[in-house]
């Protein structure tokens, strides 16, 4: 059965008309913290609404939103790793992982197998592919299941990242991941460059599906008294709260009979978020700030405002950008490093002036999803330029950038966009002018 690949409503999973459309029970399996997988969670959410009964199997560690929560027909069930498993080190890496994997492996097959119910469909992303895409086929073939793989990315190309592409174990990982990767009831894959490789290079049989991730409904423009309660509350914005003085929020003032405006002469608001891997090189984010910095002081006018910078999110590079961030000397800019929860994250992105994805793809067939969440909440993005970007960064809602001088270029036009236009927010066409009289 050859793939064919189809496109869908970004909040519709395959639609199963052969069967009876009502109370299946689905596992949704995601080998890494359910609280930071937005995507799969909102799977789950879409099929609870459904009238399905929804397993959500993951990593403890983020706390899942509050429809997840709180909904009757979700369960979820936390994957426990003892934390000597847990390794960074390229050497621990490959001394434990296989023991790693073999401990997953067990575990998987009892929580699939024995602790939940029988499922009629299990939805798998992948990656990591390794052991999930085994484990998800073995208890497919056992239990009688449709699968369904979820492709955000190829989890060898994520290996190759730490051990280098060159490695046996990537080669071994490649093979694996194509092994029982190919099969399934249905794939569904987050860009048309992923759903054209899988069908033209790995063989792909089943259902092969485009879903293209689309930010929730509550992902909106920020209202100004949320703006003047938030910002001003949050202990990590403390950096960016010592731009403002007196009764001045960061971006908000509070006149004496109580109205909330926005700053005549208030700092830009840049957002950027990420998870703190190899694959997004922030030393071009610091590098843009600076040159920005620097072409603020010597601009005699004052013409370029000054910048409120706050970088969101989690990961194992986090420390060491902390640190280089602690080092700069910068005039006009302010930096800060937060972890918000899954109610908040929305409202920040609402209030921001403009969004920055350093996203690259260890695949370059993967799309960042905080580019979803930024242009959700109207707020127009400057995105590091790779393969499929295209297919979300359009001249209607952003720009691509593909180095530092280039980013800086763009930060200082979006200062001048942000007066012109206040009301939509999507102002590349405004930008592409400026950049080509600058």
């Amino acid at each position: 059965m050859k793939a064919e690949i189809r496109r869908r409503h970004p909040e519709q999973l395959p639609s199963f008309q052969s069967e009876n459309a009502s109370g299946k029970r689905i596992a949704v399996l995601v080998l890494g913290d359910i609280g930071r997988s937005p995507r799969m969670q909102y799977h789950a959410l879409s099929l609870a609404q459904a009238g399905h009964h929804v397993d959500l199997i993951g990593y403890a560690g983020t706390q899942p939103i509050e429809a997840i929560r709180s909904h009757a027909r979700i369960t979820v069930w936390h994957v426990a790793i003892p934390r000597q498993l847990s390794v960074a080190s390229r050497t621990m890496l490959l001394v434990l992982g296989p023991i790693k994997v073999m401990y997953q492996i067990l575990l998987l097959l009892w929580l699939l197998l024995v602790s939940i119910q029988k499922p009629r469909y299990i939805l798998v992303q992948n990656p990591p592919a390794i052991p999930t895409l085994f484990v998800a086929q073995l208890c497919a073939w056992l239990t009688g299941a449709r699968l369904v793989i979820d492709w955000h990315n190829y989890g060898y190309t994520i290996l190759g990242m730490k051990v280098g592409m060159s490695h046996p174990a990537v080669s071994l990982a490649q093979r694996i991941e194509r092994l029982f990767g190919r099969n399934a009831f249905a794939h569904l894959c987050v860009t048309q460059a992923m759903a054209d490789d899988l069908k033209r290079n790995w063989g792909i049989r089943g259902q092969l599906v485009v879903l293209y991730d689309r930010a929730p409904r509550h992902f909106k423009r920020l209202q100004l008294n949320e703006l003047w309660q938030r910002l001003l509350q949050d202990p990590q914005l403390k950096p960016l709260r010592l731009m403002s003085a007196g009764n001045k929020a960061l971006l908000t003032e509070r006149s004496e009979d109580g109205t909330i405006a926005m700053r005549q002469a208030r700092p830009m608001l840049i957002v950027s978020s990420t998870s703190w891997t190899a694959d997004e090189d922030f030393s071009i984010l610091l590098d843009a700030l600076k040159r920005y910095s620097k072409q603020a002081s010597d601009a005699s006018d004052g013409s370029l405002p000054p910048l409120a910078v706050l970088i969101t999110g989690k990961g194992p590079l986090r420390k060491h950008y902390e640190q280089e961030i602690s080092r700069l000397q910068l005039q006009n800019v302010g930096i800060a490093t937060a972890w918000l929860s899954a109610e908040d994250y929305p409202l920040l992105l609402g209030s921001a002036d403009l969004g920055i994805s350093l996203h690259t793809s260890s695949s370059g067939l993967d799309l960042p999803m905080k580019v979803v969440d930024m242009l959700g909440c109207g707020t127009p993005v400057c995105a590091y330029r790779f393969a499929c970007i295209d297919e979300l960064v359009t001249p209607a809602n952003g720009l691509v950038f593909s180095s530092a001088e280039e980013l800086a270029q763009q930060i200082e036009v979006s200062t001048r966009c942000r007066y012109v236009c206040t009301k939509c927010r999507r102002c590349s066409t405004f930008f592409s002018s400026q950049l080509e009289r600058s």
